[in-house]
């Protein structure tokens, strides 16, 4: 049996990186970890298109749609032409990846204004649906930035999302191979940092990459995320890496519910799933730095949309869960009208017309 009505992943990389040969340059670090080379090559190596094997991981989950986000050293330029080529099955969201990458190379230094830039010409041909993933920073920084230089950098980026109508993403969740600091994504160790921006910006829809949970097992940060969610209508949690019991501690707290959980998996990245028999959770993604880098691609889907239909309940609720939630946010069309329960006109983005929480999103009717 199919997952859902309508299966959307919001979190899937179309593209991958050759990175051998930039590897072979790299001398391993000590510990045996490569995870560490492997983030800064991914930066400075061009990705390919990858599409072929996310297609057929699409035709054997039955998932319908995908909401491709760009990362290190991917383009918004390859997602836009699978969008372009496959309008059925995939939209895109987008960030300043030329300008994070000329930093990287130490072409131009990092800045707010030509990350603005760069997004605000993206988003002006009407052809992304989101800005993400995460929200821009500077790479290229060793310097620890506090929340309130923090803050201050994003805010310019949800300005952005609010004059275009988009979604605004911000990444939360660690998986314990990538190097971990307080340079560039700070807030992803402190998801609460982003009730100050859900707060000031009650018209933007927030979408959490990750909900907290990118991988590993401590719920730490997903419990932060929560906490933000509940308290602001207009946060959203990304689930697809929540283990069953996650998703019932969401949907036990009716500021939270399945009105505010988005599938999405990180399809395409480079997170394997580690199994401990008779633990909870039994199965998780994280990076093991002992085992190195995976030589495959990694299968997410089978695992994650098996914790999303072991809940026993309504499959309406699941069905907001897996797709509707997602084509409310994105404006996805969908093959039908109606094919969502309503939900409360509060979790409708306030740019849009009331009566979408009673039609549902956009149809291709």
């Amino acid at each position: 049996m199919k997952a859902g009505r309508f299966v959307v992943d919001t979190h899937v990389h179309a593209q991958r990186h050759a990175v051998g040969s930039q590897l072979s340059k790299m001398s391993p670090r000590s510990d045996g970890s490569r995870y560490n080379d492997l983030a800064q090559a991914m930066r400075l190596t061009q990705a390919y298109d990858n599409s072929p094997r996310l297609l057929y991981d699409m035709d054997c989950y039955r998932v319908d749609m995908c909401v491709l986000l760009p990362a290190f050293g991917m383009t918004n330029e390859i997602n836009m032409q699978l969008v372009e080529n496959h309008p059925d099955k995939f939209v895109a969201c987008c960030t300043a990846m030329k300008t994070s990458q000329k930093a990287m190379r130490g072409e131009e230094p990092w800045t707010i204004e030509a990350a603005l830039k760069e997004i605000d010409e993206l988003l002006a041909t009407g052809k992304f649906v989101g800005i993400g993933e995460g929200t821009p920073g500077d790479s290229s920084s060793r310097k620890t930035i506090s929340m309130e230089t923090r803050l201050d950098q994003m805010r310019p980026f949800f300005d952005l999302a609010r004059k275009y109508k988009v979604v605004a993403r911000v990444h939360t969740g660690i998986v314990m191979g990538y190097p971990l600091t307080h340079h560039y994504w700070p807030e992803t160790l402190h998801p609460l940092w982003i009730t100050d921006l859900a707060v000031e910006y009650p018209d933007v829809p927030i979408l959490l990459d990750h909900g907290g949970m990118q991988g590993w097992w401590s719920e730490r940060m997903v419990e932060e995320a929560f906490t933000v969610a509940a308290a602001n209508d207009n946060v959203y949690l990304e689930t697809g890496y929540y283990w069953t019991e996650l998703y019932w501690k969401a949907l036990r707290d009716p500021n939270i519910g399945p009105e505010k959980l988005v599938f999405g998996t990180d399809w395409g990245a480079s997170i394997p799933f580690h199994t401990q028999y008779g633990q909870t959770p039994q199965a998780y993604p994280v990076q093991i730095r002992s085992q190195g880098l995976p030589q495959h691609q990694v299968d997410p889907w089978g695992w994650a949309l098996r914790q999303v239909t072991a809940l026993d309940i309504g499959y309406d609720d699941i069905n907001l869960i897996l797709g509707g939630n997602a084509a409310r946010l994105f404006k996805l069309k969908v093959p039908h009208s109606r094919m969502f329960r309503p939900v409360s006109p509060r979790l409708v983005p306030q740019w849009d017309n009331p009566k979408n929480a009673t039609n549902g999103p956009r149809t291709s009717e």
